[in-house]
């Protein structure tokens, strides 16, 4: 085991959650390990067992104005999650349940009492327990040495939460179809959207409030710029984008002037929407991705996430819409995006349109079957 130093703690109060499950106080041994290929770790006087199944796991931060959202990959057969939030110096911090249904918690950033002016280190993981286990009956948990990351004092860079994520807009049979993705949608409880479209006079053209994270709306004039804007209602987060409607069809006049019959052509000069849909799924070492066809594509360009270059590059271009990576590392965290290409004759190269929302995965061993 590399890099491993102990952190032992005593647990305090849960923090609001939007977890149904309240806390409970007790003892547990943390131990931070760079790796999880050993079973065992020197504490005290004492060797202890270091849980290193895959119930354990990093809960992966995502940073808002005024809160931290964790989120994990569902565990098959946890009855409920412990979300443990360790300081550095060898204190838990808090510990947080979550339900089975619920793969992701949000903390307010003054649980973590960073100073004014300035930012601190913390470790965080969460435990699957399965029904009538406990998190505190003297076991030793893993804390992955990946899951360190780091809260500053003033948080008010960062999206307000519960804001639309990932607005993506494309046109299909005359018609915008509008989806986002949503925060909050971890909790049972759905947010209210209310959706409104405002022309270049900033003039509502449309308003409607959805339970949903997709809306289609009609009527849109062809050529013109409008403004998109997602409201959440519950949390008061606005979100807004700006879109030329180009319509995906484009109707003329033809034939003589005794013939008055329409005919209904493809649009060539404009740049193709993305995906509405798109979805990985972790495997074992490979990632299936897949997505909602575009009108007029002649196919798809996946797009990788490359760490050292911090850009997203040209991975694979197919004509399909679902393809499988595979030899990949497991354990690792990998991110895609999508974009619907058209082939130009004359240049002999695929376009891309619009990249699609980022997904990402982590390939892991499948869980191995608990014998009765």
């Amino acid at each position: 085991m590399k890099n491993t130093k102990k952190i032992a703690a005593s647990l305090m109060a849960a923090v609001m959650t939007c977890s149904v499950l309240g806390a409970a106080a007790g003892a547990v041994e943390f131990t931070v390990v760079g790796d999880t290929t050993n079973t065992s770790t020197s504490t005290s006087s004492q060797t202890q067992t270091v849980t290193t199944t895959s119930a354990v796991q990093n809960a992966i931060p995502e940073f808002f104005d005024g809160c931290v959202k964790f989120s994990w990959t569902a565990v098959q057969g946890a009855s409920n999650y412990a979300l443990k939030i360790c300081n550095t110096d060898g204190t838990v911090v808090t510990t947080i349940y979550a339900t089975s249904k619920e793969t992701a918690v949000l903390v307010p950033e003054t649980t973590f009492a960073v100073d004014y002016n300035s930012k601190k280190e913390f470790y965080a993981c969460v435990i699957a327990l399965k029904p009538g286990e406990t998190d505190f009956t003297g076991t030793s948990f893993y804390a992955p040495s990946a899951s360190k990351f780091t809260v500053e004092s003033d948080m008010s860079k960062y999206p307000e939460y519960g804001a639309a994520q990932n607005i993506t807009l494309m046109v299909n049979k005359g018609k915008l179809l509008i989806s986002w993705t949503n925060p909050n949608a971890f909790s049972t409880k759905k947010d209210i959207f209310l959706v409104e479209i405002v022309d270049g006079q900033n003039k509502s053209v449309f308003s409607k409030s959805v339970t949903d994270t997709n809306i289609e709306v009609s009527g849109l004039k062809d050529g013109q710029t409008y403004t998109v804007k997602v409201l959440n209602k519950t949390f008061s987060a606005l979100s807004s984008k700006d879109y030329k409607f180009v319509s995906d069809v484009k109707s003329q006049t033809a034939g003589t002037n005794k013939d008055t019959s329409v005919k209904v052509e493809k649009g060539t000069n404009y740049t193709l929407p993305a995906p509405l849909t798109v979805k990985a799924t972790a495997g074992d070492q490979k990632i299936t991705l897949s997505w909602s066809s575009v009108d007029e594509a002649d196919g798809y360009r996946i797009f990788k996430y490359n760490a050292k270059t911090k850009k997203y590059e040209t991975f694979k271009t197919i004509k399909g819409t679902k393809y499988t990576i595979k030899n990949l590392k497991n354990g690792s965290e990998y991110k895609f995006r999508i974009a619907a290409v058209r082939y130009d004759s004359k240049t002999k190269k695929y376009v891309p349109g619009t990249e699609s929302k980022t997904v990402k995965a982590t390939p892991k061993k499948p869980a191995k079957a608990v014998k009765t």
